[in-house]
């Protein structure tokens, strides 16, 4: 079965041209073309306003004392 469609090509080419397009604007100005591309997203408006509860405790990979985090320790 031969692929119709390369995601990994197209992103790879896509981002090419962006940084082709952006090679002489500044940081400053890399960040307003990208906030005004958002702006007229409808996806982005529809989902700039979500909240997502946080865990009530952070997962932790490692046992530290609690206070150095400001995380109270469990009950």
């Amino acid at each position: 079965m031969k692929k119709t469609f390369d995601a990994v090509d197209w992103m790879r080419a896509r981002r090419a041209k962006i940084d082709e397009e952006d090679r002489n604007l500044s940081w400053v100005e890399k960040r307003e073309k990208t906030r005004q591309l958002l702006e007229i997203d409808p996806l982005w408006r529809r989902l700039k306003s979500r909240a997502i509860e946080p865990a009530a405790v952070p997962p932790m990979a490692v046992r530290e004392p609690h206070e150095e985090y400001g995380v109270r320790p469990e009950d």
